[in-house]
């Protein structure tokens, strides 16, 4: 079943966007494989980062499926050298001098928390030698939190690419977050990016409201004048279908971020078509 939208679906972002990140990349592989052959192939790489959390967040407090328990020292219990070193030495059958054992503190161990996060991307290379041409980035929450691993580490990343003759296609389709840094006055609600690297430090960016269709790209090849074309509408339509995002998605819980009211009135109003026109 089609989406109610005519662009990008704002119901993701809040409530599956880990899934379908991995999906639109995978789609976007499969839509471009067929124009890049048989010089090029299209790739689907794969980065993996750690987020340590020292206090519990919201989403940790609400969802269990994004904790991975380790174990750190958070609390310390005063006690008296000698039960330490008297309880060591029966567990490890070795005798602890007085003098090795002095100063030394009774501890408990307790859970913290950590994020593991896997993002994707697609990479277009030369087929016969390897050799990296583009790369296709679609930004996760965590490479807007400023501060957080996910932002450096995509940040450095970035800055790699921009540095090196490879071009690369950065696509913003969230809401929430800081925008990747760029120069001049961008309005809309979700942002496309396609740097090629022989215009550095110019580049190309596409910006679409909410109400909006998704654009086509152009994503650049080798050639100074070779190009195939992205269209993101059409692997949005791809991937919402296939996935059933119709039924993944609850329509009846608030957008997260939260919409502008206009914005709101309007979602609720295609809502509730869709829902007329659903047998």
């Amino acid at each position: 079943m089609p989406s109610p939208f005519p662009g990008m679906d704002p119901f993701i972002e809040g409530q599956r966007w880990e899934h379908f990140h991995g999906e639109f990349i995978y789609e976007i592989h499969r839509a471009l494989m067929p124009q890049l052959v048989p010089r090029y192939i299209s790739v689907v790489g794969e980065r993996v980062y750690v987020e340590w959390l020292s206090e519990p967040t919201e989403r940790e407090t609400t969802s269990s499926q994004w904790r991975v328990p380790d174990v750190a020292i958070l609390e310390v219990v005063p006690t008296t050298a000698s039960s330490v070193a008297t309880q060591v030495a029966s567990e490890v059958s070795v005798e602890i001098e007085p003098e090795l054992s002095r100063g030394t503190v009774e501890v408990e161990l307790i859970e913290i928390s950590r994020e593991v996060f896997r993002e994707r991307f697609v990479e277009i290379r030369v087929r016969e030698t390897g050799e990296l041409v583009t790369v296709i980035e679609l930004l996760s929450p965590t490479n807007k939190q400023k501060g957080k691993s996910g932002w450096h580490e995509y940040l450095t990343k970035r800055h790699e690419i921009l540095f090196s003759q490879v071009h690369l296609v950065e696509l913003d389709l969230l809401r929430a977050g800081e925008r990747m840094p760029l120069k001049g006055e961008l309005k809309g609600d979700y942002l496309a990016m396609v740097s090629r690297w022989e215009w550095r430090p110019k580049a190309l960016v596409w910006s679409w409201r909410l109400k909006e269709p998704m654009p086509t790209l152009p994503i650049p090849l080798k050639g100074r004048d070779e190009w195939v074309k992205l269209d993101l509408q059409s692997v949005f339509n791809a991937v919402y279908e296939r996935g059933g995002y119709r039924y993944l998605l609850d329509y009846r819980r608030p957008v997260e971020p939260p919409l502008k009211d206009e914005d709101k009135v309007w979602v609720e109003g295609l809502l509730a078509k869709a829902l007329q026109a659903t047998p």
